[in-house]
């Protein structure tokens, strides 16, 4: 992932329409600081959730809580929760303050361990992120962010499909193509492909 120049990624990226947000944020980078170090990661897979009116959201039917708070707040705030009472989960809210959208990191590339490729239950252990997250505003935090580093996406490479493991949502939510992953092989150095 040769990295040519960064720009740290503002508001106006994420308070835009959540299914305008999510394929954008493919080939972005994660950054995360934390004792001492400094680890990113490209964003390979992710997925949207469309608030009160998707039963698949955490805030289906306008639910507000404690937990799910931050998705309420402004785009870019970020959104933790523990799922299987092991593997936290890594969301940042979209849209705008008061509508509580967002979108799902499923996949990242390593750019520190030898762009290894990383599924949902270990995108936020490589980038030690947990419940001490949830409510950071990655717009301002200095110890986590989103960058983007010139990685181009062509839109013939993103792969849309269902989202993953709602079919309690039923069968309308559950077929929604709100999922987009890329092929991360096709953006790592050759040295690096399998």
């Amino acid at each position: 992932m040769p990295q040519t120049s960064s720009t740290r990624i503002g508001r106006d990226v994420f308070n835009r329409p959540t299914l305008t947000v999510a394929p954008d944020l493919l080939g972005k980078f994660i950054v995360r600081r934390h004792d001492g170090r400094q680890w990113a990661a490209m964003i390979t897979e992710i997925e949207a959730y469309k608030g009160p009116r998707d039963a698949a959201a955490h805030t289906h039917g306008g639910r507000r809580t404690a937990r799910v708070e931050p998705l309420y707040a402004d785009g870019g705030t970020a959104y933790v929760y523990l799922i299987y009472g092991m593997h936290w989960m890594l969301n940042f809210s979209t849209v705008g303050a008061g509508i509580p959208e967002g979108v799902l990191i499923r996949g990242v590339v390593s750019e520190n361990d030898d762009h290894a490729i990383l599924g949902p239950g270990r995108v936020c252990r490589h980038l030690s992120i947990d419940k001490s997250i949830s409510g950071v505003d990655a717009i301002a935090a200095d110890h986590l962010w989103l960058e983007d580093r010139g990685v181009v996406v062509p839109k013939r490479t993103i792969v849309r499909g269902p989202r993953v493991g709602i079919d309690y949502a039923g069968p309308y939510w559950a077929s929604r193509p709100w999922r987009f992953s890329i092929d991360a092989r096709d953006l790592l150095p050759s040295k690096s492909r399998s």
